[in-house]
C-alpha cells in the first residue's frame, strides 16, 4: 500500500491561507525499519568510499558524522582562510522554496544510477518511489487521490539520504569559491578578490535549481560582508549590493548568530535572553517538588545544552565578556539549586567538547571535517607522543587562529 492520507496541521494560531498549514503524513514504523536497513547497507558506504567521498564533502546533514556544528566549523574555516588574503568575504545564505516537497523522483533516481550502488538496492529504490498517491483529510472531508512523482516522504528513512544524493552536482563553478550545505541550507562564500564570479555562481545555482524542480527564493536569501577586524570594517568602502538579495549586518548560521567581524556577541545576547526562560521553567519544576537529581538532569539537557550549543564552532571567537555572560547564567542556576553545584565551569565544559570532537576528526578519515586537517608529518626518527601528528600550518590572521581546526592543532602541542 503506497497511499497516504495527509492531515494538515496549522502553523499559526489563526490560519487563513493554505500556506498556513503544514501537511503531515507519517511513514509506518515497520516501513521505516526496513528503509533504515537498506540505507545503511547501500547509501552510507557512499559517504566513506574514496571514489564518492568528495561528492559529499560540502554536505553536513543526514550523515553519520554530520552535524550543524560541523557545518558551521567548515563555513568559518573557509571564510577565515579567504580573509587572510582578501579585504572582505561575501557570505550568501541561499533559500530554496519547499526544497523537500518538490524534488522529482526521476531526477533522484537518475543521479543514484551514476553512483556505485548494487543493482538489487537500486531496483528497490525504483520500486520504492513508484505508484505513490495521497489524499487530504480536513474537517472530516477527504479529497480525491493524486499521484506523487515528487517530494521526499516525511518521516521516512530514505528521504534524507536521497536529498543528499540530489545535491551531489551542486558545486561552485570556480574552485576558489566555496559552497557549504546543511540539507537545503546553502551558503556561498566568495572573497573580495573574486567579485566578478558571483554572477556566474548565482546563475549556475539558479539553473541547477530549475533543472531539479526547485526554486531559488532570492527574497528570502541574504548576504553579509565579513571583514577581518573592526578596524577593517571601519575603514571599508561601500560594497555593491547584489540585486534581489537583502544585505544584513548579522546572520544566523544554523542557529548561531554572527556579526560582520564574526563576533558572537549577538549570539551570546540571544542565548542569555532565552536562558532566562529555561531558568524560570526550572524554578517552576523545583517549586512543584521535582527531586534534585532529576532537576539537575533537566538543567543539563535544557539550560547547559542551550549555552553550549555548537560551542566548538564559535567558542574561540567569543570574547572574555561573552564567556562571562554565559557563565553568569550557569552561576545563577547553581545559586538557585537548579544545577548540580559540582558542575564544571563553562570553559571546562566547552574545552572537553573541543577535545572530544577533535579526537573524532583525527581518528576517523570518514569524518565530515577530516578533509580540513593539514597533511601528516613524516619523521625519519622516533618522536615522543604528541597531541597529534599533523603538520602545523601558520596561525595566520587573528580570526583564522580562532577557528576550531587551528585552535586544536596548536593546543597542547608543545
Amino acid at each position: 500500500m503506497k497511499s497516504a492520507t495527509i492531515k494538515p496541521i496549522h502553523k499559526i494560531s489563526s490560519p487563513q491561507l493554505w500556506s498556513d498549514f503544514r501537511p503531515i503524513s507519517l511513514t509506518p514504523i515497520i516501513s521505516r525499519v526496513l528503509e533504515k536497513i537498506v540505507v545503511r547497507l547501500s547509501i552510507y558506504p557512499l559517504f566513506s568510499q574514496p571514489s564518492t567521498l568528495p561528492l559529499f564533502h560540502d554536505q553536513f546533514a543526514f550523515k553519520p558524522t554530520g552535524s550543524t556544528q560541523s557545518a558551521i566549523i567548515s563555513i568559518l574555516h573557509h571564510i577565515t582562510t579567504l580573509l587572510q588574503t582578501s579585504k572582505y568575504v561575501r557570505l550568501i545564505s541561499l533559500d530554496f522554496s519547499k526544497a523537500f516537497d518538490t524534488l522529482r523522483h526521476s531526477t533522484i533516481l537518475n543521479k543514484l544510477s551514476t553512483l556505485p550502488v548494487q543493482d538489487i538496492f537500486y531496483n528497490w529504490f525504483v520500486n520504492y518511489f513508484q505508484s505513490h498517491s495521497h489524499s487530504t483529510r480536513f474537517n472530516n472531508h477527504s479529497s480525491l487521490s493524486a499521484q506523487i512523482n515528487a517530494s521526499v516522504f516525511q518521516g521516512s528513512a530514505v528521504g534524507p539520504p536521497m536529498f543528499l544524493i540530489n545535491g551531489i552536482d551542486l558545486k561552485p563553478v570556480h574552485a576558489f569559491n566555496n559552497l557549504d550545505k546543511y540539507a537545503d541550507d546553502t551558503y556561498l562564500i566568495v572573497s573580495s578578490d573574486n567579485e566578478s564570479t558571483i554572477d556566474d555562481e548565482l546563475s549556475a545555482i539558479e539553473r541547477w535549481a530549475t533543472e531539479n524542480n526547485l526554486t531559488l527564493n532570492k527574497s528570502k536569501s541574504t548576504e553579509i560582508i565579513i571583514y577581518p577586524s573592526t578596524v577593517a570594517l571601519a575603514k571599508a568602502s561601500p560594497v555593491a549590493q547584489l540585486p534581489c538579495i537583502a544585505r544584513v549586518t548579522t546572520t544566523k548560521i544554523l542557529g548561531v548568530t554572527f556579526g560582520q567581524c564574526l563576533s558572537v556577541s549577538p549570539h551570546v545576547a540571544e542565548v542569555t535572553l532565552r536562558s532566562t526562560q529555561s531558568l524560570y521553567a526550572l524554578k517552576i519544576l523545583k517549586s512543584h517538588g521535582l527531586d534534585p537529581r532529576s532537576l539537575h538532569l533537566v538543567c543539563q539537557s535544557t539550560l547547559i545544552s542551550r549555552l553550549t550549543y555548537a560551542s566548538p564552532s564559535w567558542w574561540g571567537l567569543a570574547s572574555s565578556e561573552d564567556k562571562a555572560k554565559l557563565q553568569s547564567v550557569l552561576n545563577r542556576a547553581k545559586k538557585w539549586g537548579l544545577c548540580d553545584p559540582a558542575a564544571p565551569q563553562l570553559e571546562k565544559i566547552c574545552s572537553k567538547y573541543d577535545s572530544d570532537l577533535f579526537q573524532q576528526v583525527i581518528l576517523s578519515p570518514n569524518h565530515t571535517l577530516h578533509y580540513l586537517l593539514p597533511p601528516l608529518k613524516s619523521h625519519p626518527y622516533q618522536m615522543r607522543p604528541r597531541a597529534h601528528e599533523r603538520q602545523l600550518t601558520p596561525k595566520g590572521g587573528s580570526l583564522f587562529a580562532k577557528t576550531f581546526i587551528q585552535r586544536m592543532l596548536y593546543k597542547d602541542i608543545y
